[in-house]
């Protein structure tokens, strides 16, 4: 018998060794011949308990553990055990129970007792689990485990201080600690010590390359301190470690979308959507990107389901509000708007949507009364920014110009501020458009090898002048015609730009070298990236319509000898001023208009490469004046019309209904066209001259190219 009994001692002891070297399958083989030759073996049972809950079957490991307390009821151990199982099955009742028999079995357990404490502080009872920390370390005084414990226990007190001295004392004791470096820095973090958390993440990240929560954590520092790429790339690896984690994937979505990668985005808040179905912030957020990709329909299921799982999710009620007023539903905007100011009438974002539902009805006193309630500089930047814009339209409808002028200027400024802001390159798009003069005022244009006379298709006919300029309007006009179809404001020709970026001579060089079989390439890589935006089998005129697109005149010219361009024409003071005025989404060519001046620069520059444009090259072009169309419709749709070989069609004077029931135009003017003929713009720069008169150097001479009076 005593031969037996050693026999399974000495196969206890190894199972322990493999136990204790992760080798799991080994350890349970050693403890099943253990129980082979003593099936009473209370340690074999409770070890082959411990590896069933490490395999994630927690009912085989309650049996076996129960069992094992059965053969022997005093074994602190086997207590302590089910305790940490019945921790993580979420019974936290039962596993106080337990681990207060252990104590009382075996009083000097350090862990057991910060086991209690853990689960006192799960439990919402910090002050217990502070109590219970210092009966661990009683017992002994060097077991960082319960200074980790006690200082996640003084965080959830506020005592901020002591809870850094806890996880500081528990890295002295243990300097590999990763866990209670992660701790730390969430501490300094909450308190506004940035650098002191990166430091502390960083430190558990050294150690611990994997622990997904510094990384995380570290991801969200990075974030603050503006280094949102480095963020990103913490939140990715932490992501994958932790692919379910929802904060991990919100933060991440949030983050690309700053980064203006709403695809991806889009499918990081899916990804934690099909995690956490009832979460309601996560279907806001990704109504705020489907919103951003004029994803209208979707966006409008996102944000209402977000509704639907939190009625009293405010920031719910603003963004439908917004996404309403954009697609003109606006018996839809005023019922969402009341809804949200019954449940918060006091909210800022809430009457903001409404201040502008008050400037598309006319009631201007209302609207600068509703936003008068507020302080815009007490706001978050970006909220603020928004109702800097929406004083400043108010204002200038009221007739105050100096109110108006005051809060745009704040509001660019502060436009200019945000992350996307400060990554677009203003200079980089003037210093293209003067190699595009350059190169075009100096290229011997007459002997380029001749674009070929064939094409696949009809030439094109392209809309732009400058932002601001009446294209909207026109483009929705001739919308009505049954043989036009508008593209409105599309990367159509992104892809032949890229291509001859890509060319041996640069851009905007490689023009001049173009051959035959070059053209033709470009001319069906324009037409592979029209074709995406018009209906399939459709035979008229496709109308490709972007402002800024005059900036490429020329290179469209060269691939399309024969193609028409209409170009619009507002006065250069109003459309400056205009421009000034709106919020745009920032790009290196927006991004010039933060300023007065630099929007002034960036007309000058593109009228002035229109100019070289006009005397150099042979282009079919019609002018549309905006103040002209806005005076006699009629008169210009039909000149534009017989321009494009076009018969009349009276449905293109119904272009406010069709606005309204075309849902969401993709341009900042999307509101005055579902409104009737909008004249108050015309000659608005006159109220601003005092602004406008250092810059008429620039503007003077194209006021006198295009006949308009100084």
């Amino acid at each position: 018998m005593s031969d037996q009994i050693a026999s399974a001692t000495d196969i206890y002891r190894l199972a322990q060794k493999y136990q204790r070297q992760g080798d799991l399958a080994e350890a349970r083989s050693c403890l099943m011949k253990v129980l082979a030759l003593e099936p009473d073996h209370s340690e074999a049972i409770h070890s082959l308990g411990n590896i069933d809950a490490r395999e994630g079957r927690l009912e085989d490991a309650e049996r076996l553990i129960r069992k094992a307390i059965a053969i022997d009821p005093l074994k602190a151990a086997f207590l302590n055990s089910l305790g940490n199982l019945m921790r993580s099955r979420g019974d936290l009742e039962e596993a106080v129970k337990a681990y207060q028999l252990a104590v009382q079995l075996q009083p000097g357990l350090a862990a057991v007792h910060n086991n209690l404490a853990e689960v006192l502080l799960r439990s919402g009872d910090p002050e217990g689990a502070v109590e219970r920390c210092f009966k661990a370390l009683k017992a002994d005084p060097n077991y960082a485990g319960a200074y980790d414990t006690m200082g996640r226990a003084f965080n959830n007190l506020g005592r901020l201080d002591e809870a850094i001295d806890a996880f500081r004392r528990a890295v002295v004791i243990r300097p590999d600690y990763s866990v209670a470096y992660d701790h730390l820095g969430h501490v300094f973090r909450t308190r506004g010590d940035m650098e002191e958390a990166r430091d502390a993440f960083e430190h558990a990240l050294v150690i611990d390359p994997e622990n997904a929560s510094a990384l995380y954590n570290l991801g969200t520092v990075l974030i603050v301190q503006g280094r949102l790429d480095e963020g990103i790339d913490h939140f990715e690896r932490a992501a994958i470690l932790r692919p379910r984690h929802v904060p991990t994937l919100l933060n991440l979505g949030i983050a690309y979308h700053t980064r203006g990668q709403l695809k991806l985005s889009a499918e990081t808040y899916r990804k934690a959507i099909r995690v956490a179905p009832g979460d309601p912030v996560l279907h806001l957020n990704l109504g705020l990107v489907r919103v951003e990709q004029r994803r209208s329909a979707e966006a409008e299921k996102s944000l209402l389901e977000a509704l639907r799982l939190d009625p009293k999710l405010v920031r719910a009620y603003a963004e439908l509000a917004a996404l309403y007023e954009e697609t003109n539903q606006l018996d839809e905007l005023d019922d969402i708007i009341l809804q949200g100011l019954e449940m918060a009438a006091d909210d800022p974002r809430l009457n903001l949507e409404a201040a502008k539902s008050d400037r598309r009805a006319g009631r201007i006193s209302e609207g600068l009364e509703r936003l008068g309630r507020f302080v815009p500089d007490a706001m978050d930047p970006r909220l603020a920014e928004q109702f800097r814009y929406q004083l400043g339209y108010l204002n200038d409808r009221a007739g105050n110009a100096g109110a108006a002028m005051e809060n745009f200027r704040e509001a660019n400024r502060l436009a200019s501020e945000t992350v996307r802001a400060r990554k677009a390159r203003p200079e980089r798009f003037l210093g293209m458009l003067e190699r595009l003069t350059d190169f075009f005022q100096s290229a011997p244009i007459d002997e380029w090898p001749a674009a070929p006379s064939g094409d696949d298709g009809p030439s094109p006919i392209f809309m732009f002048g400058f932002p601001r300029s009446g294209t909207t309007l026109l483009d929705v006009a001739l919308d009505g015609h049954p043989s036009v179809v508008t593209v409105e404001e599309q990367t159509t020709i992104l892809p032949v730009i890229d291509a001859l970026r890509a060319g041996k001579l640069g851009f905007p060089e490689e023009l001049g070298a173009l051959d035959g079989a070059a053209i033709d390439a470009l001319r069906g890589s324009y037409r592979d990236a029209l074709t995406q935006f018009v209906p399939a089998g459709f035979q008229g005129r496709i109308i490709d319509k972007m402002p800024i697109r005059t900036v490429y005149a020329g290179i469209l010219w060269r691939l399309f000898p024969q193609a028409r361009f209409i170009f619009c024409l507002r006065h250069p003071c109003d459309v400056v001023l205009s421009n000034f005025m709106q919020h745009y989404t920032p790009s290196d060519a927006f991004a010039n208009f933060f300023t007065l001046e630099g929007t002034v620069k960036l007309y000058d520059a593109v009228m002035s490469l229109w100019a070289v444009y006009v005397e150099r090259l042979p282009l079919i072009c019609h002018t549309v004046r905006y103040e002209s169309l806005v005076e006699n419709m009629e008169g210009e749709l039909r000149a534009v019309l017989e321009f494009l070989d076009l018969p009349w069609e009276p449905a293109v004077l119904e272009y406010t209904t069709r606005a309204r029931n075309r849902g969401r135009i993709n341009t900042n003017s999307y509101h005055q066209v579902t409104e009737p003929l909008y004249t108050h713009a015309s000659g608005r720069w006159r109220a601003y001259q005092s602004y406008l008169e250092p810059h008429m150097g620039l503007l003077a001479p194209h006021l006198e190219r295009f006949g308009y009076e100084a």
